[in-house]
């Protein structure tokens, strides 16, 4: 049976926490804590044509503050994001985006029927 509206509404707040859950995240650094990219973050990062993973991690990653202008110049960053390549190895990089890609339910299989077509 499918979900109706009334469900949908009365899962409001647990659908919007859902979405804004926090996760942490074990690095070479230590404990990183990232939020879920939103839809409008995932279609960005999608649509670059490189540095995809370092812009949604540079974007995700809340703690520690990779924004920090203090720790940019520490590390002598270029461009803000080069943040994540001086901090992360490569693979790592890779790995924490996709973490975070799975997050939002990218790649998940869901269980499906086909309706039969009603015949007149």
């Amino acid at each position: 049976m499918a979900v109706s509206i009334n469900d949908l509404i009365a899962k409001r707040e647990e659908i919007k926490e859902r979405k804004a859950q926090k996760m942490t995240i074990n690095t070479s650094i230590g404990e990183i804590v990232a939020k879920k990219p939103s839809a409008y973050l995932m279609a960005e990062a999608m649509g670059l044509e490189e540095h995809n993973d370092e812009y949604l991690v540079y974007n995700c990653i809340e703690e520690p503050n990779l924004k920090d202008k203090d720790l940019q110049e520490a590390y002598e960053c270029h461009d803000p994001i080069d943040i994540v390549g001086k901090l992360f190895e490569f693979g790592e990089v890779k790995a924490i985006s996709e973490v975070l890609v799975k997050s939002v339910g990218m790649g998940k299989k869901l269980d499906h029927a086909i309706l039969d077509e009603l015949k007149k």
